[in-house]
């Protein structure tokens, strides 16, 4: 039997990639790869349909936000080993099975049968067709209260703590400086569209923890004495990139 190859995704085929991240945060899945790195370096600098491929257009707005250094090191991705495919049953099983089968009673009513079949009716009969869900991207700006605090692990406890149905974070997370040693989380996610935006930034912005805190003097300057202290570790959220799916 020979075994299923997987074909490379290549930035050649805009509609092969429009699939892939039509349930998916990244091209191979809810990780990033060095396949989601090498497309984006094939399709920067080209021009693609962004109605004709949303899902595609998002992501790469998506990916753009990511330095190089960081996507540099995306590792490889992981290919799945085939289905296990069972042995033929051996003319003994077979016998027992269709022992086991003629023993049925064939006509006997089942319930759960007619049951199910009143549903696919009455389904049927009123005619509705489910809507797709919609979906969008968010990339969040979260500023931190100082520059002390780990964003590291503030960005673990945004990603684990914050859940909705229909929300899926992003494994990756970018730092960026914004003034004066304090350096600003970029993290993003899919989300469907009974998520609320301000229920998430809501839920960031009540993060407290621990941190260390400089005492200053009558004029406001720092006397280089530090105490830690239990307070808010979130000075602000904003949303820094939309993308409707």
């Amino acid at each position: 039997m020979s075994q299923r190859v997987l074909r490379t995704l290549t930035a050649s085929e805009p509609q092969r990639l429009e699939e892939a991240l039509q349930a998916n945060l990244y091209l191979t899945g809810d990780h990033p790869t060095h396949t989601d790195a090498k497309v984006f370096g094939e399709l920067s600098g080209t021009s693609f349909d962004k109605a004709a491929f949303p899902n595609l257009w998002a992501w790469f707005q998506f990916i753009s936000q990511f330095a190089p250094e960081i996507t540099q090191q995306w590792p490889a991705p992981v290919q799945q080993a085939p289905a296990h495919v069972e042995a033929a049953p051996q003319p003994e099983q077979k016998a027992a099975e269709g022992a086991e089968e003629d023993e049925l009673d064939l006509f006997a009513d089942d319930p759960s049968v007619e049951e199910e079949a009143k549903k696919l009716a009455e389904e049927k009969a009123k005619g509705k067709k489910e809507e797709p869900v919609g979906r969008s991207t968010v990339v969040f700006d979260v500023k931190p209260t100082t520059s002390t605090v780990d964003l590291d692990a503030l960005a673990a406890r945004i990603i684990n703590e914050v859940q909705f149905p229909g929300l899926k974070w992003g494994a990756e997370f970018k730092k960026q400086p914004v003034a004066f040693g304090i350096f600003k989380l970029m993290v993003g996610c899919v989300m469907e569209d009974s998520v609320e935006t301000e229920a998430i930034v809501e839920q960031i912005m009540e993060m407290t923890g621990t941190m260390n805190v400089e005492e200053e003097d009558e004029e406001g300057n720092g006397t280089g004495v530090w105490n830690t202290v239990e307070d808010n570790l979130v000075q602000s959220v904003d949303i820094a990139n939309f993308q409707k799916l």
